[in-house]
């Protein structure tokens, strides 16, 4: 595959496993030291987004069975909504420096660019024009580093005061019909130039998109079991009743969501449930929304919300064994876990496998930028991408068996190069098995 191929599809299609392979061995092998300017560059765009990944209905299902025990006189049914960029396009950070010409009237401006969710990037060159009343416009290039893709950027350069500004375009690649937006701020701190920073997504808009809304029912009581991918001002507001959750939410290059948990007294009533946002309402009755699977696009961007709904059963009784397990790969002397950037990855990607039964993911643990859980389509198996350099990766799930089938089920573990089969006899424990170059794979287990 051509290289500038491999760009525009990791662009477009978050890059599929087949493409990211090849990419960071491409790229991550031979990229060039960065300038002093942008060197922090992963570390600072990464903090602008959250890549919580949206949890599978096991999961959601596990976790609202934690927080909500078991009522027989009222129906429980957990309502799961989500809104954006909800397919998650790539993302890319960039920042760099800025420079005016001695006219002061236009100047250039140089930097780098990351994506946010992988091992990629490059730089990016280009002038810009300034006239008197602040209106100006850039062009320029980018491309990724160890390779020949890349393409053009161009748009508004904009001052708002005597030291800030903004700027807000469009992105392509060449030679291709692949395209997206980008838009950031730049501030002057110096009297020749200063700095910028902004993002790109692989996508027609990067503007702010208003999803302020509530969840309400007619009877009954809705609570919040969490939020997910809520950052800077997104907020559940304060409540001023059992029955309505409000919330304010604003998306840009990502999406928002939150988990929500109905219940409904199981005497014969027929309570509605109404969703309202800024850009979309539903109104369900309370049969509705037991197989309920929603997925609205809201413009021409691409935004959309997807709703879906559970009802929460009885959980396992005691016809079932519950196994909690315990994961992490990588270097296990890491403190916290976390990666220095910089260093060569170890990629870890696989999967948990039980032969009967089924598996519920409890939680991440210190999955960082690119780590992902994938989304699941059956209950056996749980699959990852993960990559570690001087940190560490895990998950915590749990794990139920039949009783009748506890002698003759079998729990795989699979990460990287590393394989390990065991029996639910053998399962309980702390072990911990040597990966080489210093890495190691640890699982605990605990029956109950």
């Amino acid at each position: 595959m051509r290289r500038s191929s491999v760009l525009a599809l990791a662009l477009t299609l978050g890059l599929a496993l087949s493409v990211v392979a090849g990419a960071v061995s491409v790229v991550g092998s031979t990229a060039a030291p960065a300038p002093e300017q942008t060197r922090d560059l992963e570390a600072n765009a990464g903090a602008t987004m959250s890549t919580e990944p949206w949890p599978g209905a096991d999961a959601i299902m596990s976790e609202a069975g934690r927080g909500f025990p078991d009522d027989p006189s009222m129906v429980t049914i957990v309502l799961a909504a989500r809104w954006g960029y909800v397919d998650d396009p790539a993302v890319a950070g960039f920042e760099g420096r800025w420079h005016l010409n001695d006219t002061g009237t236009g100047g250039a401006f140089l930097g780098q660019w990351h994506l946010l969710t992988r091992r990629m990037g490059g730089y990016l060159q280009g002038r810009f024009t300034l006239p008197d009343d602040g209106q100006g416009e850039f062009r320029g290039m980018w491309n990724v580093t160890g390779s020949h893709a890349g393409g053009f950027l161009w748009g508004d350069w904009v001052r708002v005061s005597a030291t800030t500004g903004y700027f807000d375009g469009k992105w392509n690649v060449t030679g291709d019909r692949h395209a997206g937006a980008l838009a950031g701020h730049w501030v002057q701190s110096a009297r020749d130039g200063g700095g910028f920073r902004g993002e790109a997504v692989a996508a027609s808009s990067i503007a702010p998109v208003d999803w302020d809304g509530a969840l309400h029912t007619t009877d009954g009581t809705v609570a919040v079991l969490r939020t997910v991918r809520f950052e800077r001002d997104d907020r559940i507001l304060p409540r001023t009743d059992r029955q309505t959750v409000g919330w304010e939410s604003i998306t840009t290059v990502n999406w928002d969501g939150g988990l929500f948990v109905l219940r409904f007294p199981r005497d014969g009533s027929a309570p509605n449930v109404t969703l309202d946002t800024a850009q979309i309402g539903f109104e369900w009755s309370a049969r509705e929304l037991a197989r309920l699977h929603v997925r609205e696009r809201v413009d021409g961007a691409g935004h959309v919300i997807e709703v879906a709904a559970f009802l929460l059963e009885r959980r396992p009784g005691p016809e079932f064994v519950k196994f909690t397990i315990g994961m992490r790969w990588g270097n296990l002397s890491s403190e916290n876990g976390s990666d220095e950037p910089s260093r060569d990855a170890t990629v870890w990607n696989g999967f948990a496998q039980i032969t009967v039964g089924g598996l519920a993911l409890d939680r991440a643990l210190s999955f960082e930028r690119g780590d992902v859980v994938l989304p699941r389509d059956n209950r056996v198996t749980i699959e990852w991408q993960s990559a570690t350099t001087t940190g560490w990766d895990g998950l915590h799930i749990v794990a139920y068996v039949p009783l009748a089938h506890l002698d003759d089920t079998y729990y795989t573990l699979h990460a990287g190069s590393f394989t390990h089969v065991f029996t639910l006899r053998e399962l309980p424990g702390d072990h911990t098995f040597d990966a080489g170059h210093g890495n190691a794979v640890q699982v605990r287990a605990v029956r109950g």
